[in-house]
């Protein structure tokens, strides 16, 4: 019999999303831009005493990445799970639960960084300026954000969305989950837009398949994110207070370009 799961929450705790984000994350950094000698370049440039602070941190492989080059650096993120395996894979750096949207750790950092489109994860454009307000709050007077969006293509914002899935290639289950010899397939399902409000919500499956493919079992979870213009993007710093704003295309540092990345840097004024 397959024991099959839905949730609205798109990591929930104990399941099968959560549990394979490393392994997803390291197929994506081989297909597309890698971010992370992006965010451990400025982090080195930047960061100094007061050190640096990832918001929507996930399983905290960017902080790990920073903090291996000796730099103090501490992530926050909304998701249980994601923090269970960031706690459990990097116990030596602070790990702090809470919304990017409200949060206040009483102190400032050199860096604020939000990697992996993790603004886009907040829905709501009220809250997406409030979560730049946050780290603007926790910036030091000359400190700097770094955060990298998707730049939408709007033939695929349209309202009637996208019927079509994609699977990935299959992955050995991560250690310590599922049955031995079983498998990790997934499948990105139909998506669908709300123009009106800038939002899309992704259909996503997992399944744990054994070594005859045959599904053990089954998780159904939704992906819900916002796009923002580049002008929205622009006059959400301004309106939060950042300075020299600074937009390219990719990690390497080249100038816009319309579908593709939108990676951006600017201060807090001294």
């Amino acid at each position: 019999m397959t024991n099959s799961s839905i949730s609205d929450e798109f990591y929930p705790e104990g399941g099968l999303n959560a549990a394979s984000y490393d392994l997803r994350a390291v197929l994506d950094r081989k297909l597309f831009d890698d971010p992370i000698p992006f965010y451990t370049r400025i982090a080195k440039s930047l960061a100094s005493e007061l050190g640096v602070l990832e918001l929507g941190c996930g399983t905290g492989r960017i902080s790990a990445a920073i903090a291996e080059l000796g730099i103090a650096v501490e992530g926050l993120d909304l998701s249980p799970a994601m923090l269970d395996q960031a706690r459990a894979n990097h116990p030596d750096i602070t790990w702090h639960s809470g919304n990017m949207c409200d949060f206040d750790l009483g102190r400032q950092f050199d860096l604020v960084i939000i990697p992996f489109r993790g603004l886009q994860e907040v829905t709501d454009a009220a809250d997406q300026r409030r979560a730049l307000e946050r780290a603007f709050a926790h910036l030091k007077p000359g400190g700097a954000i770094a955060l990298d969006l998707m730049d939408p293509d709007l033939r695929y914002c349209l309202p009637e969305g996208d019927p079509e899935s994609v699977e990935l290639p299959i992955f050995l289950m991560p250690d310590g989950v599922g049955k031995p010899g079983s498998r990790l397939r997934i499948t990105a399902m139909e998506r669908t837009n709300d123009p009106l409000t800038q939002r899309f919500s992704e259909h996503w499956r997992f399944e744990e398949i054994d070594p005859d493919n045959h599904v053990i079992r089954a998780e159904d979870s939704w992906h819900h994110l916002r796009w923002i213009h580049r002008s929205e993007m622009r006059l959400m710093l301004e309106v939060c207070g950042f300075v020299s704003i600074t937009e390219f295309s990719d990690f390497q540092g080249n100038p816009p370009k319309y579908a593709s990345n939108q990676v951006w840097m600017a201060k807090r004024p001294d």
